[in-house]
């Protein structure tokens, strides 16, 4: 199965170490009783706006080793295929840093925030977002960041959501895009809008995409 309606895929892409890695992240646009509209290049800058004040801000921790260099909006048909004529991309005269410095944790360590609708369980009722190049240091006692802090990146991500939300630009709502399900006796797909975001206070592993970060070894032998 593929979606219900139409709906737009927001990405935000960019790199870190010097171009070593990239990385990308995002959400979808949509409606819960019909399809997205198609894309343009206004709300692809819009959005860009409301992503470097979020990637920017102090309190959402950013690395500042971490860069974006644009934002993409991609239409999808209800087949999960890209409407290769409706896709906007949205780039930084410069790629903009992150906004905190102190250097970045591996590029493989991320936190997940998890965006939620008011559906209570199953399809449609919770998503997640990795953001990119958090750096906030943990407890050595817990292993978890403070609750001030996710607390601080919670508010400044729904800023961010609540503004794409009220563009006039960006059309459509922040959706959780379900495909349903064909085993288990089977579900249609659904669409739900996001009402809730929730940052949690323990790291998440993500894989990352090398881009030209190159692995050295240091040998040593072993006497039998």
């Amino acid at each position: 199965m593929a979606y219900a309606h139409k709906v737009t895929r927001v990405t935000m892409f960019g790199t870190m170490f010097g171009g070593a890695e990239e990385w990308s992240t995002g959400f979808f646009l949509g409606s819960v009783g019909g399809d997205a509209p198609a894309p343009t290049q206004a709300g692809a800058d819009a959005i860009k706006g409301y992503w470097q004040t979020f990637f920017t801000a102090a309190n959402s921790h950013i690395s500042g080793d971490w860069k974006t260099e644009g934002v993409k909006l991609a239409l999808f048909n209800t087949d999960g295929h890209t409407d290769l004529d409706n896709v906007k991309t949205s780039f930084y005269a410069t790629p903009i840093s992150g906004g905190e410095g102190g250097g970045s944790l591996p590029p493989q360590v991320s936190l997940s925030a998890q965006l939620a609708s008011d559906v209570g369980r199953g399809l449609a009722a919770k998503g997640r977002m990795y953001l990119p190049g958090v750096r906030t240091p943990i407890s050595s006692t817990t292993g978890k960041i403070g609750a001030t802090e996710a607390g601080q990146i919670a508010l400044t991500l729904k800023t961010f959501l609540d503004a794409v939300n009220g563009s006039i630009d960006a059309a459509g709502t922040v959706v959780l895009a379900s495909k349903g399900r064909i085993t288990g006796g089977g579900a249609a797909p659904v669409n739900a809008v996001v009402t809730k975001v929730r940052v949690g206070d323990v790291y998440d592993t993500q894989r990352r995409r090398r881009n030209g970060l190159t692995e050295t070894y240091q040998t040593q032998t072993i006497v039998p």
